[in-house]
Order: structure tokens, then sequence, then C-alpha cells
């Protein structure tokens, strides 16, 4: 890289120096310089957030359900913690996150409407991330009354492993999902 000399004004000097929380002394020496140009650049590039630490918990073991209706996650809570699942239940997109990323979980059960469908949506999305982000193995699997076929197809698009239409005998299907895709170990 070829250095170049640029002139360049007290004002302007001191201004940088400002920016990057630094006092300016004159003579500028060339190691101060060099400390302002550091920190500005870690200014522009923050560093990456370090990954998550999840607890020492079995995954297997994990579930996480994510529903807005007491009945259907008072349902699934009884079903799988009967079947030796440890089952953790949120009721909005904001507390399922924020324990989604504190413990790792075999699965996410998320209803779409949690409370709307947009918002089913960025849950899925931003649980997908996490799931990406960390190299978990994780699977998400979608529940939904929704008649639109639609929205299976974007689910599956979305970073979904599987969807579910809560239809005549959904809870039952729901376990066979679970168990052929990561049977239980004790």
């Amino acid at each position: 890289m070829d250095s170049k000399k640029v002139e360049v004004s007290a004002e302007l000097m001191a201004e940088i120096f400002k920016i990057a929380g630094e006092t300016m002394t004159e003579p500028v020496s060339d190691e101060a310089l060099l400390n302002v140009v550091f920190k500005l650049r870690a200014l522009n590039n923050p560093p990456e957030e370090p990954p998550v630490e999840y607890e020492e918990t079995p995954v297997s073991n994990n579930i996480l359900v994510i529903d807005d209706i007491g009945v259907v996650t008072y349902q699934l809570k009884i079903l799988l913690s009967n079947l030796g699942y440890n089952v953790q239940v949120e009721k909005d997109i904001f507390s399922g996150l924020n324990t989604f990323i504190k413990t790792n979980y075999a699965f996410v059960i998320m209803d779409l409407f949690v409370s709307t469908e947009q918002e089913g949506y960025t849950l899925l999305n931003e649980t997908k991330k996490i799931i990406t982000k960390n190299n978990l193995a994780t699977k998400i699997i979608v529940i939904t009354a929704s008649v639109k076929a639609e929205n299976k197809v974007k689910c599956l698009n979305g970073g979904a492993d599987l969807f579910l239409k809560k239809d005549a005998g959904w809870q039952d299907k729901l376990v066979e999902m679970i168990e052929n895709t990561h049977p239980l170990t004790l």
C-alpha cells in the first residue's frame, strides 16, 4: 500500500481525536494517530457477538412449545412430559425466543399464529437464524389451525423442518413426528 502525505487542519485533527474518544496533544505522534485509527476501525467494525453458551442438558429430552392458546400448551405439556420429555411452554414470541437462547432444545413446536400470522413468521425466521448461527440440531415444527395451503410451503421454505395442521388427531401425529425424527434417549 502506497503511503501518501495529507495535510489536515488542527481543527479537523482535533475532531477526529474527539470522535475516537481521545484528547489530541501537539505534536501528534504516529503512535497516537495509529491508536485513533484503530479505535475508529473498531467503531465501524464491532466484534462479532460470541455464540450463546447453552446449558448442559441432554438435547434429546428438551422441547419448547410456543403457543398463545392455554389449552394447547397444557395438552402438549402433559402429553410430551408423560412420554419423558422436558417441556417448556411460552405464550408469545419474545418470551419464546428468550427461553430458546438459554437452553438447547431438540424441538421447538410453534403455532403459526402467535398471536398473529406475521408474528409467527417472525418467530420462525428468528428461531432459524439462532439455529443456523449456533450450528444447532434443533428441529422446528410449525402447528396451525389455518386452512391456507400456502402456509405450509411458506413455513417449510422459511426454515421449518415439519408442518402440522391442527385437525383431528393432530397430537398423535405430532408425537409420531417427534419420535420418528428424534427418538427419546433416556
